[in-house]
């Protein structure tokens, strides 16, 4: 169960808190009643966005967070996302969501090898999802991690160009990040964006081949 480097940090620093168990059980209860994958991801994204609205209702925050509409560094950067968030992705290629399928593939070759996705040129590194505007095409559906890292640091250091990836301050989510954990939890195998989405593909017996002549594709 591979899980996402923040949610980590986030269950190591509070798991002696009989408040913070209180919460991982509750959620626990709560996505063990959904049994559709897509509706457990719908949920939980809902669950983190409401957390993040809350955070943002303090001007401190607001004023803090350097994450602006049409900043994709973070989009060149390797996503974890759960088998649920996959059947999610997958359903939103077949209503027909742009999908950049040579990205998509090249980034699949690096598995879940940090490094080795590092490697890749910078402009094969954005998210198979990101149009030629640096837009997100599938933004309403993005995974559960995308919806919870605000930098609050020097946003300059998001930029990994030079296949270097630079510490940054992010802002603290410990309520979205406990559902995101509760999410990875209840699913048996987890990886990276374009290896799951591949994996998901070809386990409904559908070729990428067959995908690329079917649904709009964008230009690498």
């Amino acid at each position: 169960m591979n899980l996402p480097a923040i949610a980590v940090r986030t269950y190591n620093q509070l798991k002696d808190d009989s408040s913070y168990r209180k919460l991982l059980k509750y959620i626990s209860k709560k996505l063990d009643k959904i049994r559709d994958p897509i509706k457990r991801s719908r949920y939980v994204h809902k669950k983190i966005d409401e957390e993040i609205a809350y955070q943002f209702e303090d001007p401190v925050v607001r004023n803090l967070t350097q994450c602006k509409k049409g900043c994709s560094a973070c989009c060149h950067s390797q996503v974890a996302i759960t088998e649920d968030e996959a059947h999610l992705l997958v359903k939103e290629i077949e209503r027909g969501a742009q999908v950049n399928w040579t990205r998509l593939w090249e980034q699949a070759k690096a598995g879940n090898d940090t490094k080795a996705y590092m490697k890749i040129p910078y402009s094969m590194r954005a998210c198979a999802f990101l149009d030629e505007k640096g837009q997100c095409s599938i933004y309403e559906s993005r995974p559960s991690v995308c919806r919870t890292n605000y930098v609050i640091s020097n946003p300059k250091d998001c930029r990994v160009e030079e296949g270097e990836v630079k510490s940054v301050q992010l802002l603290n989510t410990f309520g979205a990040d406990s559902w995101v954990y509760g999410l990875f939890s209840k699913n048996t195998y987890n990886g990276t964006l374009p290896v799951m989405v591949k994996y998901l593909l070809e386990k409904k017996g559908t070729k990428l081949e067959q995908k690329r002549k079917r649904y709009p594709t964008l230009d690498a």
